[in-house]
């Protein structure tokens, strides 16, 4: 069974935290959790070895963004007109490898199922690419990152232990790109800019239109009652849960004076 989440916006901290706490008890208990969920306020999350010697903190601190630093790996993304899942299981289920590319490929079928059923044809990267830049999760495709007509749609990043496996990635609505590049110091912003418009696509360029969040929610429980053949259950946040993930604000809060 996948237990599904639809859960309230949090502050980026929180966010990170409550996906560290589902992923440790979803292994406790045998269970998988499928989390959807947005962010409080703009934040930029970093990937966990990710250096912050680029970011432009004056930039930042004026436009009242949060930064913090995901648990897993890969390069920084700005969340804010945005779905984002997470997707947390126990080590030896028996319905996702344990290889990790392997485990991110099912998961990314299970994406690429949901995107088919809102009407969208996406299909996955088969390379690695570099990108222009060091520092943008948008400006790198990876293996296994879902593409619309060519384009990167949804960036996604894993962190695994001894016990669980955590995956989760960001669904943009509406691109902000010139926030996403103001946060560094580059110097060659309408140069990056236009390669990030070449190179990526949202919902709303998809679909001309807004999209509801339970549209979304709807397509991804079918998506990933298909391809992981499981039973999707409906829950909401344990007490457990979020005492567990109020512990560890210290560990993804990223502050100027750190640096």
């Amino acid at each position: 069974m996948i237990k599904i989440i639809v859960d309230k916006p949090y502050e980026g901290w929180m966010n990170m935290a409550l996906d560290i706490s589902i992923a440790k008890l979803s292994a406790i208990r045998k269970i998988s959790t499928l989390r959807i969920y947005q962010w409080k306020d703009p934040t930029l999350s970093l990937g966990k070895h990710q250096k912050t010697d680029n970011l432009n903190w004056e930039f930042i601190n004026s436009n009242n963004i949060s930064v913090v630093r995901r648990p897993s790996g890969g390069r920084a993304v700005l969340h804010n007109n945005e779905i984002t899942y997470s997707f947390s299981t126990f080590i030896n289920n028996e319905n996702l490898p344990n290889n990790l590319l392997a485990s991110y490929l099912k998961i990314s079928q299970a994406l690429v199922r949901s995107l088919h059923e809102l009407g969208i044809e996406a299909d996955l990267e088969s390379s690695k690419k570099e990108g222009v830049t060091k520092d943008l999760c948008y400006d790198a495709p990876s293996f296994y990152e879902v593409k619309v007509n060519g384009k990167k749609l949804i960036g996604s990043a894993q962190y695994r232990t001894a016990n669980f496996i955590l995956q989760h990635g960001s669904i943009p609505i509406k691109h902000d790109y010139e926030t996403y590049i103001n946060s560094f110091k580059y110097s060659h912003t309408d140069w990056i800019k236009q390669h990030l418009i070449s190179s990526t696509i949202d919902l709303e360029t998809i679909f001309k239109k807004p999209i509801s969040k339970m549209e979304i929610v709807k397509a991804f429980e079918i998506g990933f009652k298909s391809v992981f053949k499981e039973e999707i259950s409906e829950g909401v946040l344990e007490q457990e849960e979020i005492i567990l993930a109020q512990k560890m604000k210290n560990d993804f809060t990223v502050l100027e004076e750190m640096n």
